[in-house]
């Protein structure tokens, strides 16, 4: 008897590591749909509408689309144990803010994890400039924040979704 619980103990823990990896790279992959399109909205309103000629170099994966996909990635482990916590510890009716805790999670964490990955590739981060780093990280802000907010609502949405089913 022992044994078959510990088994099952293993098959639950393993469901939840899968089911956790598969999360966090879904998210990442749900930036990667989204931010293009953020990019097409932001650049449409700057004056700059973009041409059709510009999408494949924004779904492209290359360095600046890398790193804020890899940042979700990153995040998103954190994201999720918050949400998993908030979820256990919020009533009936809070449970639909945790839509707006994602959100506001994946804004804040995304960009300077992004930031940072784009400074240790570009071999910049050893040198520590912070009056030139700060500049150029409140420009990640702007770029990144609303698409990462927009994944975190997408995500918080569905986990919500996930969880009142279950």
């Amino acid at each position: 008897m022992a044994r078959g619980s510990v088994r099952r103990r293993g098959w639950v823990w393993a469901g939840f590591v899968l089911g956790f990896a598969g999360q966090s790279l879904g998210a990442g992959v749900l930036f990667w749909a989204v931010f293009p399109v953020w990019l097409c909205c932001f650049w449409t309103v700057q004056g700059y509408p973009p041409a059709v000629s510009d999408l494949p170099l924004w779904f492209a994966v290359g360095a600046f689309n890398a790193a804020p996909i890899v940042g979700v990635v990153v995040s998103s482990p954190i994201v999720l144990l918050t949400l998993l916590y908030a979820h256990r510890r919020c009533s009936a009716d809070a449970k639909k803010r945790l839509l707006l805790l994602s959100a506001l999670l994946y804004a804040l964490l995304v960009p300077p994890v992004a930031y940072a990955l784009l400074l240790v590739y570009a071999e910049m981060w050893h040198y520590r400039a912070w009056d030139a780093m700060m500049p150029s990280l409140l420009r990640a802000y702007l770029m990144l924040a609303p698409a990462c907010a927009l994944v975190g609502a997408l995500v918080g949405w569905l986990w919500h979704r996930w969880r009142a089913r279950s």
